[in-house]
């Protein structure tokens, strides 16, 4: 008999360790914050790089010269030779023949055009430019605060999990507790056979949980390892539990979602830029006058024809303008398609600022009730740990049944799991609440 309970022992220190070598801060090469966890993703997360090489594309864009402002500066040059064989005869009767007569030409110029006046169609288009950046500004700050919402989101996860394992982790122990017990009281022929291998299951049961519970940090961790774009394999630790924040005021969150909100601001631009596209389509009704500069040089020489060496050189200038008159009324045409272009994204944002509003209420009422869930959880806990006092003590003492003190484990696991899953699913709330107003970056 002492050799079957060393072999119990032995087991259960293997099963201990096996358990908590990847997960013991003493061992971990890492104890990493959400702050911390943030700001890694905010420097490393391709998606977070790429929306920023995107919007420096647009930033590059923004220029005078982009939207039409400058002139355009031209230089050209060439040369061309020839070998020809040549026969003129005049009217006179002269007959001037060559073979193999050499010619050459060499021509260069230059050339500067410049719209003066296109009916301030190049303003528009340079506040257009203005606006793409705007939008890829938001584009970018959008794909940032997607990325927090999911790191944290991640984060709380492993959180939870691991305060769900230690849970477990001490049920494990009252349940070697409770196989002692019982193996105690059938040798002293208090108990049965049957308690016995019912606490060794109920046990096992426990311990596969906990097997279950490692296999979960282990892919949520190489999860957040993904989004903060580092080894997949590298090991952390996290905080012990999730503090809540102070209770949250809708209508603040409302007033700041209104103003803040990423992805309604981009709705207005949205009206913003079909209205400068309206004003280019008006613009092109006007005439487009422009300046012209040149300067040209050309030399030729020929062994053959009339002129042995000619040589030119000048500048030339003049004023253009052009006007469309009439384009079989296209303008009319894509005028008032823009007008609708105006319209439609005017619905588009009011449609989406009721969407947004509808999701901010109903997020609110879920964190509200959530809140008052916690409260709840806590008093059900307290209770759930005295009686499972009460139980553990009958229990020793032989009052109560193997049967009925597992009961009031599951209820007291049951309470706990209720609670941390009650905190976890706030954090998240909190988390959205946050995005949903636009207030999720850091500082």
């Amino acid at each position: 008999m002492k050799v079957m309970q060393f072999k119990f022992r032995l087991l259960n220190v293997l099963l201990a360790g096996f358990l908590f070598t990847s997960f013991s801060p003493a061992v971990l090469s890492q104890v990493l914050l959400p702050a911390d966890a943030v700001n890694l993703a905010l420097e490393n997360n391709y998606a977070i790089r790429i929306a920023r090489l995107d919007q420096e594309i647009l930033k590059n864009n923004l220029t005078p010269g982009n939207a039409g402002f400058l002139p355009a500066a031209d230089l050209s040059a060439g040369q061309n030779n020839s070998i020809t064989n040549a026969r003129q005869e005049y009217l006179t009767g002269q007959i001037n023949e060559r073979d193999n007569a050499k010619s050459n030409s060499l021509s260069a110029g230059a050339s500067l055009n410049w719209t003066l006046f296109d009916g301030m169609r190049m303003f528009n288009a340079y506040a257009l430019l203005r606006q793409q950046l705007n939008a890829g500004e938001l584009r970018t700050r959008l794909q940032i605060e997607n990325t927090i919402a999911s790191v944290l989101g991640s984060y709380y996860n492993i959180v939870q999990l691991r305060q769900r394992m230690a849970v477990f982790v001490k049920a494990v122990t009252l349940g070697e507790e409770r196989v002692e017990v019982a193996r105690e009281m059938l040798l002293l022929g208090s108990g049965s056979r049957l308690d016995l291998l019912q606490a060794e299951v109920d046990l096992n049961t426990d311990r596969s949980q906990l097997l279950e519970f490692q296999e979960m940090i282990t892919g949520a961790s190489i999860t957040l390892n993904q989004l903060m774009a580092r080894d997949a394999a590298l090991t952390f630790s996290v905080e012990d539990t999730i503090t809540i924040m102070p209770v949250l005021d809708y209508n603040a969150l409302e007033s700041a979602m209104l103003r803040s909100n990423p992805q309604l601001l981009l709705s207005q631009l949205d009206i913003d830029m079909a209205n400068r596209t309206l004003r280019d389509i008006r613009g092109r009704r006007a005439p487009v006058i422009g300046m012209n500069l040149g300067y040209s040089f050309n030399n030729q020489n020929s062994e053959s024809g009339f002129l042995k060496t000619s040589r030119t050189s000048g500048v030339n200038y003049g004023i253009t303008a052009n006007m469309s008159i009439f384009d079989g009324f296209n303008l009319n045409r894509q005028a008032q398609n823009a007008r609708i272009g105006m319209e439609s994204a005017a619905l588009q944002q009011q449609a989406y600022t009721e969407q947004l509003k509808a999701e901010l209420l109903s997020s609110y009422k879920t964190y509200s009730s959530k809140l008052q869930m916690v409260a709840l959880e806590r008093q059900n806990l307290e209770t759930a740990n005295i009686n499972f006092e009460i139980a553990g003590e009958r229990f020793r003492l032989g009052e109560l049944s193997g049967i009925e003190y597992r009961e009031a484990q599951k209820n007291l696991l049951a309470a706990n799991e209720r609670l941390i899953s009650a905190v976890y699913e706030v954090r998240l709330l909190e988390i959205s609440l946050m995005q949903l107003s636009g207030t999720i970056l850091p500082e």
